[in-house]
């Protein structure tokens, strides 16, 4: 762009010095033609006001028109040769005013003049004194009487044909081409200089324009000129340093509105009209599993995961209010609002979505839902036994003692239920509240393991069921709960009980393996199916529900002994094989004693 502006500067600074030189040549061309007419017309009217008219007259009107009298008006013609300028190139002659046949010089009689306009007004007795710039020639024609009549008179012609006008010119024209070849260097040279001069300013401005281009608003320019120029350049620098701190609050709004984004737990992707993605935070790109989001576009998108809207709604329909679905996308719930932004003339510019991962939310109150179901009908059945047989007492088997025992019996083991169901339901509210009362000591694993073996070892026999306890490693005691770690334990061998049938075998192995103690229940009993086993540990999950209430099972001891466990930094594992076994592994680190 500077080397244009350089050629354009430099080359109308040649034009401008050629014109001026063309005009000064066209100044001098026309001063010089008018100078050599005007001195032409000067010397035939000091000519005209001479006495060569009057001594032509007497020379031609006294005598008879012979070779005498021609030479004698010839020689008073040559003796005005000097002040009417003759020479090889301007030539005076003595016509007949008749015919403008030749008198003198007597070698061209008889012929004639060529008539023009100058001759043909002396030849109507008028003066023929009329010069053209551009002519070929000057000529002058004066009228002379011969003393009787008009056309009897001579003409006294004089014809210039501009010979010396001509080579003058041409050496004018001469010395201007030099001139102008002359002007020409030097106004190339004083361009380039000039152009140099007043470009310099320009190229730092073009560089600091290209640097504003690329985002570099620093440094400003140092050297500034004076005058207009210097205007620009302060106002440049200005600029630089005002667009710089725009660009630097704006940098830290974006990293700030980026960090936001990127650490944001909802998904965020914003649409301009055109459907294109001009933006996603990375909890959008997790959520829907997006690999390359350039390619996304609003309706193919949102049309896969069936939301349900196109961009048309938000455009021709004028919705400005935010839009909410509520999605599915594999597994996990989702609830989308649909956002409008605008411009400044009111019109919509875009879509911004904002994803909710609510899939925790919608569990939990399923789960509530279904709990409170749960909790209903595990107290509904008791409390409807206790109700009938009271009911049943009332009506008339007071006195039936044995009846009365029987129902009474009942009553008692459906109470029992329902009191073991609600210290179950208290202790798992504890945790979820984490109120749970723990009272953390160093005891063996090993002592508590062998005392529950004698514990349930009647009741495993009243069964036909063989119930043993193994040590495979020396067992460092630990520092936790006791009572609430014997509960889980407690919890899983009293399912392995009521679950296993006679002659099946029940196994406890205990140990340490790196920085754990482990606890492993193993019974051969009738197993758990593999669609079950990821939710044994849900709150009133059984696998067989029926057999399960028959045996006075709530649901609830497994999600307890979770519980414990988890509260303890441990973890719980439960492993079967359908018709074959269940494994339940716990492990608990051996912490130190705080």
């Amino acid at each position: 762009m500077l080397k244009q502006l350089y050629w354009r500067l430099t080359g109308i600074v040649i034009l401008t010095v050629l014109a001026a030189v063309l005009i000064a040549g066209m100044i001098l061309f026309f001063g010089v033609t008018a100078f050599y007419t005007s001195q032409f017309q000067e010397d035939m009217h000091s000519v005209a006001e001479s006495d060569l008219p009057q001594s032509i007259q007497r020379i031609l009107t006294s005598q008879q028109e012979d070779t005498v009298t021609a030479s004698q008006a010839e020689a008073a013609v040559n003796a005005f040769a000097g002040k009417l300028g003759l020479d090889e190139n301007r030539s005076c002659f003595i016509l007949s005013a008749r015919d403008a046949s030749v008198i003198t010089p007597a070698d061209m009689r008889p012929a004639s003049m060529t008539v023009t306009p100058n001759l043909s007004a002396a030849m109507r007795a008028a003066k023929g004194d009329s010069v053209s710039l551009f002519g070929d020639y000057l000529d002058y024609a004066l009228f002379i009487r011969n003393g009787s009549t008009e056309a009897d008179g001579y003409i006294l012609y004089i014809r210039d044909n501009k010979t010396e006008f001509h080579q003058l010119i041409r050496q004018m024209l001469f010395c201007l081409l030099w001139a102008m070849l002359a002007a020409l260097l030097l106004s190339a040279a004083a361009g380039l200089l000039v152009t140099r001069h007043m470009a310099s300013p320009l190229r730092q401005l073009t560089l600091r324009a290209e640097r504003f281009a690329s985002g570099d608003f620093e440094p400003a320019l140092e050297k500034v000129p004076a005058g207009e120029m210097g205007e620009l350049v302060r106002a440049f620098n200005h600029m630089g340093t005002v667009m710089n701190k725009s660009l630097q609050q704006i940098n830290a709004e974006k990293h700030k509105i980026e960090v936001i984004l990127e650490h944001i737990n909802n998904g965020i992707i914003a649409f301009d009209t055109d459907q294109n993605m001009i933006h996603i935070n990375p909890a959008a790109q997790r959520m829907f599993e997006i690999k390359d989001p350039s390619q996304l576009r609003f309706d193919r998108f949102f049309r896969s995961i069936g939301a349900g809207v196109c961009m048309a709604e938000f455009l021709y329909l004028e919705r400005s209010k935010t839009e909410e679905r509520d999605l599915l996308v594999g597994n996990n719930h989702i609830r989308a609002s649909f956002l409008p932004f605008k411009i400044d003339n009111d019109k919509t510019a875009g879509i911004v979505c904002v994803f909710e991962d609510v899939t925790e939310q919608f569990n939990l109150e399923a789960a509530r839902q279904k709990f409170v179901a749960e909790v209903s009908h595990e107290l509904k059945t008791p409390l409807t036994t206790i109700r009938t047989y009271t009911e049943t007492l009332l009506n008339g088997y007071l006195d039936d003692k044995k009846t009365a025992v029987s129902l009474l019996n009942t009553v008692q083991t459906e109470t029992d239920k329902m009191t073991a169901l609600v210290q179950n339901l208290l202790i798992l509210s504890r945790f979820d509240m984490q109120r749970m009362d723990i009272r953390k000591s160093l005891f063996s694993i090993d002592d508590m393991l062998r005392r529950l073996e004698n514990m349930f070892r009647l009741e495993a026999e009243k069964k036909g069921l063989e119930l043993t306890y193994n040590r495979t490693t020396e067992i460092p005691a630990i520092y936790a709960d006791q009572d609430q770690i014997e509960r889980a334990v407690k919890n899983i061998i009293s399912n392995s009980i009521k679950y296993c049938a006679k002659g099946d075998k029940i196994q406890i192995f205990a140990g340490s393996l790196y920085n754990n103690v482990y606890i492993k229940v193993e019974d051969s009993g009738k197993g758990i199916p593999k669609a079950d086993l990821d939710h044994v540990f849900e709150r009133f999950y059984r696998v067989d529900k029926a057999r399960s209430r028959d045996k006075g099972g709530t649901g609830l001891g497994l999600s307890i002994a979770k519980e414990i466990i988890e509260s303890h930094g441990g973890t719980i594992q439960i492993e079967s094989e359908f018709g074959r076994f269940t494994r339940v592994t716990i492990n608990l680190p051996m912490a130190k004693e705080n």
